[in-house]
């Protein structure tokens, strides 16, 4: 009993586990981007990206006995394991509510079931292929399964990218009311709160002058043939038309209120986890730690966000008393509470659809899947 105690103490205790690895992997942090964009060849972001990723591995491993993790983990409580999984299989259900609205008002006929496949494969193939290769994927499986434009299907990705971000800059700016940030968490707020206030005004305007756009595009495409000219019209309307959820107050209600429960149960699975190693912290660093999550995972890496999202745990939890190893224990599991579900059923539902699409009648792929869209 008194063992014990001694150990769980022991985790709390000495943050940093003997070095400061804020100062470390926050200068790596901002190299790492600076070195991003100036990566402009494929190859060699994928070379950079992984040789980083090695890097934060080394980091987060750095003088953290691996049996010590292992005896972590051998003690954890795994009713909260199984309960956060379930959650997470939760998660594209929610997700595939707010996608389906976003659609508005020619959302019927699409199924919440149907929606979910198609954001599993495009998570699982975010996570294995380092170039958002699965929002192309979620494009094409809606065009060629669903019917549904691309152009449209593209800018109801891009508005859910918007509510992503309105939700990430409340989240970032409700963080110090509920917590005493870190002086790097500080620094860097102002700017990310800059960036989404300049994204969410381009959003706003786009949604709002619509109509100028519009004829804009009709005046510069006067130069194209006849049959070209009519199709970047179509295009572009039906992209902007997804922006026409903004302008409604109860469906932009709606949207929010999805948007919420998605990250809500985002924060509570970080916080079961927490549970699971007996880790005694609160929703308050459940949340600090999305939010950390969420901006960190920017920085290039190998598939997987591998060790980028290991060091980030341990930076984020530091500012709580969490000691390195219990902090690399608890980014080990909820790598595999996170990432796990949407790996397996994404490439199930993959291989699956290969199956069902050969059985889809060919009215189903017919007419120009950019600017067909049902009414």
């Amino acid at each position: 009993m008194g063992k014990t105690s001694q150990e769980e103490q022991g985790r709390m205790d000495n943050p940093s586990g003997g070095h400061q690895p804020e100062a470390v992997g926050l200068s790596l942090w901002q190299r790492a981007n600076g070195l991003w964009q100036q990566a402009n060849i494929r190859g060699l972001r994928v070379v950079l990206g992984t040789g980083l990723s090695l890097v934060f591995l080394w980091l987060a491993f750095r003088d953290v006995p691996i049996s010590q993790v292992i005896a972590i983990l051998t003690e954890a409580d795994y009713r909260f394991v199984a309960l956060a999984l379930a959650l997470v299989l939760v998660s594209p259900l929610v997700r595939a509510a707010r996608w389906r609205l976003l659609y508005y008002p020619d959302q019927d006929g699409l199924s919440y079931f149907r929606l979910a496949e198609v954001l599993l494969i495009g998570q699982m193939l975010n996570i294995v292929v380092p170039a958002r290769l699965g929002e192309v994927a979620r494009i094409y499986f809606m065009g060629k399964v669903e019917n549904r434009s691309r152009a449209r299907t593209l800018g109801t990705i891009a508005v859910e990218k918007w509510l992503d971000i309105l939700m990430l800059l409340l989240l970032v700016l409700l963080v110090p009311v509920f917590v005493s940030p870190p002086p790097w968490f500080r620094d860097s707020r102002e700017s990310l709160a800059a960036f989404a206030t300049a994204f969410l005004g381009a959003a706003l305007i786009l949604s709002y002058g619509r109509d100028r756009l519009l004829t804009l595009v009709e005046s510069l495409s006067c130069f194209l043939p006849g049959s070209w000219r009519a199709r970047v019209q179509r295009v572009v309307g039906l992209a902007l038309g997804s922006l026409d959820v903004l302008r409604s107050p109860w469906v932009g209600l709606q949207l929010q209120g999805w948007s919420l429960l998605s990250w809500s149960l985002s924060i509570l699975v970080n916080y079961i986890v927490f549970l699971a190693l007996g880790l005694p912290l609160s929703f308050a660093a459940a949340l600090f730690l999305l939010v950390v999550l969420q901006v960190g995972v920017a920085v290039p890496s190998a598939p997987g966000k591998l060790g980028v999202f290991h060091y980030l745990c341990i930076l984020a939890l530091a500012p709580f008393g969490v000691e390195k190893s219990a902090a690399l224990s608890y980014a080990v599991l909820l790598y595999f509470v996170v990432f796990g579900p949407p790996l397996l059923l994404g490439a199930f539902f993959l291989w699956w659809g290969s199956i069902r699409q050969r059985k889809v009648t060919p009215a189903g792929l017919r007419s120009d899947s950019w600017t067909s869209d049902p009414r």
